[in-house]
Formats: structure tokens, sequence, C-alpha cells
């Protein structure tokens, strides 16, 4: 963005003068919106191009005296000798009377450029910024307009407006995240990803939109939420507290049942809970949580069973009880961990 400040006095110069293009009023708009002094300096220079506009019709002829004239003029019967175009001379007084009309006229279409000019600027200056926020470095908090609170997890990503209108609050979401709403019975609460959607107007639930099976998972702790297809809002389905939902996009299939995954906010919590889970599932549940990617070196070792708790447990740590609950091996290959071991019977 261009610093100069006489490059932005030109540039609101072009706007009230009705030149300015649509790339220049973008400009404006951005360096109108980057400081409130900005928009101090605009409004005193509208008051003074409106104070000269006006003072500029004010000091031109009688509009409507002028019009009664023509008018009568034109009402009066033309003689039948009066066959040829008469040419009217012009005065002094003519000239002057000629250049006030155009520069009424001036005003006139000034004016008319200033107003939708306006409308444009306030539709640039008004609507709502998109925010995009990404998990890039691990788990984050992210407080929305309305106080909502979303947690990220790692390699997800939430986009929302930067502020909420009278309306609907609208989010999409691409990965996983654990929201926090704020209740407000006026304006539903609705999470969109792909076509898939949840609605709910003041409660606390997760959000996978990327679980291990390729579907999406809506997991209720607290409230109500309504799940639904875009294409079919008839057809939803309502959750209670501690019941799951799991939707099949390709085949606009939504499944409920109750919860049993113990470790679906471990993510965020970092607290783990295993009671006689296969090692399989263990495997699968540390690699959600820690962004690890585990794998067993021998199929055996995925019927094995553990029956452990760890709360906010690096992943060595983790590692480590397992290899000396189990007898494995644990070795780092690259970006892999690879486990391996006699396997269990």
């Amino acid at each position: 963005m261009n610093n100069n400040s006489t490059y932005y006095i030109e540039l609101i110069t072009r706007y009230f003068s009705g030149e300015i293009a649509e790339d220049e009023l973008r400009v404006l708009s951005d360096w109108l919106k980057a400081d409130p002094a900005h928009e101090e300096s605009f409004r005193q220079y509208l008051e003074t191009w409106q104070l000269i506009e006006k003072q500029n019709v004010n000091s031109k002829l009688d509009i409507d005296k002028e019009w009664i004239t023509l008018k009568a003029k034109m009402n009066s019967p033309v003689s039948a000798n009066e066959t040829q175009v008469r040419v009217v001379p012009m005065s002094a007084t003519n000239n002057q009377k000629l250049f006030a009309l155009k520069n009424i006229w001036k005003a006139a279409a000034v004016v008319t450029i200033l107003l939708v000019s306006s409308f444009l600027l306030y539709y640039y200056i008004s609507k709502p910024a998109i925010v995009v926020v990404t998990a890039d470095a691990g788990n984050i908090e992210q407080i929305l307009p309305d106080g909502s609170v979303v947690s990220l997890h790692a390699s997800s990503e939430i986009i929302y407006p930067s502020t909420f209108g009278s309306g609907i609050r609208n989010v999409e979401l691409k990965g996983e995240a654990y929201f926090k709403v704020t209740h407000d019975k006026t304006k539903p609460f609705i999470v969109a990803s792909g076509d898939a959607r949840i609605e709910v107007l003041g409660t606390q639930f997760n959000v996978n939109t990327k679980s291990s099976s390729g579907s999406m998972e809506v997991v209720l702790t607290t409230g109500k939420v309504s799940v639904y297809y875009k294409e079919k809002p008839a057809e939803n389905v309502l959750l209670a507290p501690g019941e799951k939902a799991v939707l099949v996009s390709g085949e606009k299939l939504i499944t409920k049942s109750t919860n049993t995954d113990a470790n679906y906010m471990a993510w965020k919590t970092r607290i783990l809970v295993f009671d006689s889970e296969t090692l399989a599932q263990v495997v699968n549940t540390l690699q959600n949580v820690y962004q690890a990617t585990i794998t067993l070196a021998d199929p055996k070792l995925s019927v094995c069973r553990v029956t452990a708790s760890f709360n906010d447990q690096s992943l060595e740590s983790v590692l480590q009880v397992l290899k000396e609950t189990l007898d494995l091996q644990v070795k780092q290959k690259g970006n892999t961990i690879e486990i391996s071991g006699e396997g269990c019977n």
C-alpha cells in the first residue's frame, strides 16, 4: 500500500469528482479502514467539498424563474410567416446565464456521482472482512466476534466474517475443532463443512471433518445440536449430550449413536485413557493427538491390549510406557515412528 499522504489526498479528490476507478476505490477503502485518523480526514474533505458545491449552486441563477420563462416561450404560438429558424445573438448576459446553467448541471452530476460513489465506498468499508485462521504450528484457541471460543486442532482451519450480522452466525471448518458457542437464540450458529451443517444456539461440541474412517464426526458435550445436509435440512438429526453423529457425505447418510470414545477430546486436553484398547486403536489415537506418523512393523501387534492413562505427557513418555508394558521396540525412521515386537497371544 502506498504510504504517501499526497497520494491518498489525490484519491479523495478523484473520488469526490467522480473520476476514481474501481481499483483505486478499493485502495482508498483499505486506507480509510487502516486508521481512524484517515476516516476523520475523509470526513473533513467531505464537509469542505459539500460546502463548496452548496455555495456554487446557491450563487447561480434562479432556476424556477428561468424554467417558467422557457415554458412560456415554448407554448407561445408561432406566426405563419415565421418559417425561418431565428438565431438569437448571445449577449454577455446570455453567456453568463448559459455558463451558470452548465455549472448547475455539472453540480447535479457531481452530486449524483458522489451519492453513487458513497454507496460503493460504504459497501467496501462496511462489508465484513473474511477471517481465515489456520493452526499451522499446533493447537490454538480463537475467540469469534460473538465471544464464542473455538479450539483448533493442529493443521485445522476456520473461516468466518470479522463481524456477525443480524442473522445467522456462519463459520466454515476444515479439520477438527472444539466449539464453546455463546448463547443467542435470535442468531443460530452454523458450522459448515462441505455440504454438511451443524446448527446450534448455545452449546459445546467437538467436530472432526477428517476422521480416520474418512467421514465427519460430531460429538456433543452439552446442549443440543442439529446435524443435516445443506440440501436436506428437514432430514436433520438431533444430538443430546454424550451422543455422536457420523456423516458420510458421498452417501448423504447420518448415523447417531452413543459416544464410546473416551479420547475424542484428547487432542485438546492431552488426557488419554485406554481401557483394554487394542494397540491399533491406541496408535490411531496417538497419531491424532500428537500429529505423528506411527506404524506397526507386524500386524500381529495390532491385537495387543493396552490399559493405561496419561495426563499431559509427551509422546516419548507414552511410547516408553507402552514399550515397557508390552515388551516392544520403538525406533525413529525419518519422520515415522515404528513399533515392533513379538506380538501378543
